[in-house]
């Protein structure tokens, strides 16, 4: 574990909603943000006494579209999360939507301290981004990077969905070289996920989604054509050049302490797991925290590091975790990852269980076949 908190702010406005996000969002009216913003002043506040103000090295804006709030306004949020955390060389991560022109605000946003852009890109096919509701073209995703780039931001990722209906490996194919092209110190490739409620999946039975098989076959393309352009999968959906991984999402998968501010924003502190209600007027009335019980248990570890490349040492796993792992238990987790290394899923090598890409995409059912020892 890292000794840094990991602060989350969930900036939770949209112009309108895309057709395959279940994030909690809303559009942005009147004086709701500068309320908003000071309502996750005070908080930092609070929090700040409560913890006892203990370094951070990440801060991390997502949402919703935190570029829709002004630069002045984000960097208020920097400035009381530098008072009371110190963010001493951390890294401030900042989403946005390629949409809007944001010249002169990443220049804004840049001098407050953001020091990595998270774009929004999905796809480089126009048809594609029309039927998820992006709002964006490919062309200003190229002016996006550029002013960032020109701002002096020198870490960026790009976002990219695997699975679009009507996806095949030549539209794909597009898009990654386009990402190429771009040159992001980080891409980030999630399988889309229908989730109840959206207007994708409102739709689904008129679209031509891929199946299991075809969208892990884009998956397996994706995270060969990456690796062979110099980028390391270091977790399931995300690829980094020279080392430039999200530290902040990886406090998630090392079990780390992170704070999320903001309704729908989780947070893990000293074991214990808590978020806020689904709701921006509960918030701004409260907030009350709804507690989500313990982590950092056996079965969420074995499931979080197998998420990165780094792997599971049994050796380390049983010394953390001795009080609950017997000789036995490790003797047939060493069993069960030997099967699944002569079936190509996972490499078991040094005591430590990695998944292969093509583990990986079946990665929930061999983390369950794990489980089920514990």
């Amino acid at each position: 574990m890292n000794l840094g908190l990991g602060l989350y702010i969930h900036i939770p406005f949209c112009v309108r909603k895309c057709a395959y996000c279940d994030f909690y969002s809303m559009p942005l009216e009147g004086a709701l943000a500068e309320a908003y913003v000071n309502k996750i002043l005070s908080e930092l506040n609070r929090w700040g006494g409560i913890l006892g103000c203990p370094p951070a090295d990440t801060l991390y804006f997502g949402g919703g579209t935190p570029s829709l709030l002004e630069a002045r306004q984000i960097k208020a949020i920097i400035d009381k999360s530098k008072e009371l955390f110190s963010l001493e060389n951390a890294e401030i991560t900042m989403e946005v939507n390629p949409a809007e022109n944001l010249k002169e605000y990443l220049v804004e946003v840049a001098k407050a301290g953001v020091n990595r852009l998270s774009i929004g890109l999905q796809s480089a096919n126009e048809n594609e981004l029309k039927l998820l509701s992006r709002r964006h073209t490919a062309q200003d995703v190229i002016s996006c990077v550029g002013d960032a780039r020109s701002a002096g931001i020198k870490n960026i990722s790009l976002d990219i969905m695997l699975g679009i209906p009507g996806q095949t490996k030549e539209s794909l194919k597009k898009t990654l070289d386009f990402v190429l092209n771009r040159k992001p110190e980080h891409i980030s490739a999630y399988l889309l996920s229908l989730e109840k409620g959206t207007e994708l999946y409102k739709n689904k039975n008129s679209l031509n989604i891929p199946n299991d098989d075809e969208a892990g076959e884009l998956y397996l393309y994706t995270s060969e054509f990456l690796k062979s352009a110099g980028y390391e999968r270091y977790e399931i959906s995300n690829f980094a050049k020279n080392g430039k991984i999200s530290k902040h999402n990886t406090k998630y998968w090392l079990g780390d302490n992170y704070l999320g501010l903001g309704p729908a924003a989780h947070s893990f502190i000293n074991g214990k797991r808590f978020y806020y209600s689904r709701d921006i007027n509960d918030y701004l009335s409260g907030p009350n925290e709804v507690p989500d019980g313990e982590g950092g248990t056996a079965e969420e570890m074995l499931m979080l590091r197998l998420r990165l490349n780094s792997g599971l040492s049994l050796k380390n796993f049983a010394d953390e975790f001795s009080c609950h792992l017997d000789q036995n238990k490790i003797d047939r987790l060493a069993k069960k990852a030997e099967f699944f290394a002569k079936n190509g899923l996972v490499v078991f090598s040094d005591d430590v269980i990695t998944l292969t890409d093509k583990g990986a995409l079946v990665s929930n059912s061999i983390i369950a076949s794990f489980a089920e020892i514990l």
